[in-house]
């Protein structure tokens, strides 16, 4: 029985040591790069000091609405969706600890600051981020556009149900939040956690 024990450890201990060897920091990671998370790619976007900011590369979610009443994320069933369904996902592989929490800024696309900002670990890209990171975004493969969380207007400028969305080319435009669009999680990890490389 114990030389059956020994051998079970021995694996165990071997096993451990593969998977040490498959992983990396994050830290270590370019912009560009991707790593998994679960059976996700995520795309870094950029290294932030002890922080690292990234994306899925593909959807974690599909045809999903916005919301059918209302344009501000915070009170939108999109941020409900995400975290129900996809923070949960992201947080079993990295650890809640390990995923930062940050003021996200609902300013819209022409600069009316409608909506308060919103606390979230996981959520849509903003617009700002959209364009900033727009070379790291595309990705052909995807069928469709996804959702950010920035309003395209505001309802007094003719833009009541408007929200920036982008395409798989990375073209950015407004469309109304009662569509149906991809979810690719953005969110802020601390950089010195343990990731397997992506594809």
């Amino acid at each position: 029985m114990s030389k059956v024990l020994d051998a079970a450890k021995a694996l165990v201990q071997m096993l451990e040591e593969k998977e040490k060897q498959d992983k990396v920091l994050l830290s270590a990671l370019q912009a560009g790069e991707t790593f998994k998370i679960g059976e996700h790619n995520f795309i870094v976007l950029e290294q932030d000091g002890a922080q690292t900011k990234v994306i899925s590369k593909r959807f974690m979610a599909e045809n999903v609405v916005f919301d059918k009443y209302v344009r501000d994320y915070s009170d939108s069933s999109l941020k409900k969706l995400i975290e129900r369904d996809i923070y949960p996902v992201i947080a079993e592989v990295v650890g809640e600890d390990n995923i930062i929490e940050h003021e996200v800024d609902l300013t819209s696309v022409d600069m009316q600051q409608e909506f308060e900002p919103v606390k979230c670990r996981v959520r849509p890209i903003t617009f700002d981020e959209a364009r900033k990171y727009n070379d790291l975004l595309v990705t052909p493969e995807i069928d469709g556009w996804w959702w950010t969380c920035t309003p395209w207007s505001t309802e007094e400028r003719g833009w009541k149900y408007a929200l920036a969305v982008v395409s798989p080319s990375g073209n950015i435009y407004g469309d109304s939040y009662e569509g149906s669009g991809g979810v690719r999680p953005f969110c802020i990890l601390k950089s010195n956690i343990f990731v397997s490389k992506g594809e």
